[in-house]
C-alpha cells in the first residue's frame, strides 16, 4: 500500500505541533518552555493520531482507485493517467520503452465451459503471473475483460521476446498446478517508434497481437487436420 497520504499527513501534524510549540513558547513569557512542552504535548496526542487516521483513509482510497479489484494489479486508470508521466520521463533520459498487450486465448469458451468463477480464477492466474515477471521495472495492469498491458522500461527485439517466453513459461508453471491449459497472445508496439501517444501504441500492438492470435488458430487447424 502506498504511505503518500499518512506522509503528507504526519508532515502537517509535525508542522502543527512545532507550531503549537513556539507559539506557547511566545506567549509564555518567562514560563514559555513549559507552555511551550504542554502545547507541543497536547498538539500531538491531539494531532498524530487523527492525522495517522486521515491519511490511511486516503491511502486506501487511492490504493483502490488504481488497482483492479478481481486481479489486485494496477487497472487501466492507473495506465491512463501515468503514461504522459512515462512519456515525459523517456523523452528526458532520450530513452525508448514498449508497451505489450495480452490477450487469453479462447477466453469465452473457459467461461461457456467452465462458468466465470473458474474464468475469475484464469484472470487472476494471468495477473500473479504478470506480477511474477514484472522485475526489471515493468508495470502490468488488467486493461478489461480478458485484456492486460505491460509497459516495459526497453525497447530492444530481444529483451522483449525474451520477457515474453518467461512469461509464458511462468503462465504454464502456475496453471499446470490447476491441471490448466492456457496460452495467451501478446503484440508489442515501441514508444516512439510505433506511436507517440497510448492510443496509437495500443492499436499497433493489438494489430500484432491478434496477428499471432490469428496464425495460433491456422496452426491448430492443421494440426487437426492432420490427426483426422
Amino acid at each position: 500500500m502506498a504511505f503518500g497520504g499518512r506522509i503528507a499527513a504526519g508532515a502537517v501534524a509535525v508542522g502543527t505541533i512545532l507550531f503549537t510549540a513556539g507559539f506557547g513558547f511566545w506567549a509564555g513569557g518567562s514560563n514559555g518552555w513549559l507552555t511551550a512542552l504542554s502545547g507541543g504535548a497536547a498538539a500531538s496526542i491531539l494531532s498524530l493520531p487523527l492525522a495517522w487516521i486521515l491519511g490511511s483513509k486516503y491511502d486506501r482510497i487511492k490504493l483502490e482507485s488504481t488497482t483492479d479489484c478481481l486481479t489486485a494489479i494496477f487497472n487501466r486508470g492507473f495506465i491512463e493517467s501515468s503514461f504522459p508521466k512515462l512519456v515525459r520521463q523517456a523523452q528526458r533520459k532520450r530513452k525508448k520503452f514498449s508497451v505489450l498487450m495480452i490477450d487469453v486465448n479462447d477466453f469465452k469458451d473457459v467461461n461457456d465451459r467452465f462458468g466465470h468463477d473458474h474464468g475469475d480464477t484464469v484472470l487472476r492466474l494471468i495477473a500473479q503471473s504478470l506480477k511474477a515477471c514484472s522485475h526489471r521495472g515493468e508495470i502490468a495492469a488488467r486493461w478489461g475483460g480478458d485484456e492486460f498491458i505491460v509497459i516495459c522500461p526497453y525497447s530492444d527485439e530481444k529483451q522483449i521476446q525474451a520477457w515474453i517466453k518467461e512469461y509464458h513459461e511462468q503462465l504454464q508453471q502456475l496453471t499446470g498446478r490447476m491441471g490448466l491449459k492456457l496460452s495467451v497472445s501478446v503484440g508489442s508496439a515501441c514508444y516512439p517508434e510505433h506511436g507517440s501517444d497510448l492510443l496509437h501504441l495500443i492499436r499497433s500492438a493489438d494489430k500484432r497481437m491478434y496477428a499471432h492470435k490469428h496464425v495460433r488458430r491456422l496452426h491448430a487447424k492443421s494440426h487437426e487436420a492432420l490427426q483426422a
